[in-house]
């Protein structure tokens, strides 16, 4: 099995699983893998939370939240997606959770400054935002830089203003504590590759 298939939706209907995951590939970063971590890192938060979800909800939202990267057009990626995500769900006749999973998806970005009302655009917020971290959340930042054509100066500076501050923007007292765990790998990155650029002095 690939991993881009390792996503284990259970209740949105496969058509939508395949719709999303053929547009957005198997790019590492934001692709069909990256959905897959994020509805993991999901089920991990319900589960230690205790949270009662509309799993169909969260589950379009997981699916959908960055599929407007992988589409036409000029704006801002989330805003894509939301109106991406308005046109599948209403061609599948799930017209009952577009409000929802529009708001779903406007609010798991960092950048828009939508702040989530429900329980389920809190979870995709933190399991998007833990993704982020760690060594995958490193790999990203390096994978995403080299296609946009960043220096390891800029990659760096995407650490500091983005990267180093996501613990404190989670919801969940789960997420945070985990968040906390997985930023120090990311600390000890950027000491190492400062020091190996020499922009510190020992």
């Amino acid at each position: 099995m690939s991993e881009c298939s390792k996503a284990g939706f259970r209740v949105i209907p496969k058509p939508l699983v395949i719709i999303a995951s053929s547009i957005m590939g198997c790019d590492p970063a934001h692709g069909w893998p990256h959905v897959a971590r994020v509805y993991s890192y999901s089920e991990r938060i319900v589960e230690n939370e205790r949270l009662r979800v509309d799993w169909k909800v969260l589950e379009a939202s997981i699916a959908l939240h960055d599929i407007g990267r992988f589409t036409p057009g000029s704006g801002h990626h989330a805003e894509k997606s939301a109106s991406l995500a308005v046109e599948f769900l209403s061609g599948l006749g799930m017209e009952d959770i577009v409000g929802e999973v529009r708001h779903a998806i406007l609010a798991h970005s960092y950048s828009l400054g939508v702040k989530p009302k429900s329980v389920e655009a809190k979870v995709l917020s933190d399991a998007d935002k833990l993704d982020a971290l760690g060594a995958i959340g490193i790999a990203r930042v390096i994978h995403t830089g080299c296609q946009m054509g960043r220096s390891f100066r800029e990659s760096l500076s995407h650490f500091y203003e983005k990267i180093l501050r996501l613990p404190d923007r989670m919801y969940f007292d789960y997420s945070r504590r985990l968040a906390e765990k997985l930023v120090v790998r990311v600390e000890n990155y950027i000491e190492a590759l400062e020091e190996e650029m020499g922009m510190t002095k020992h």
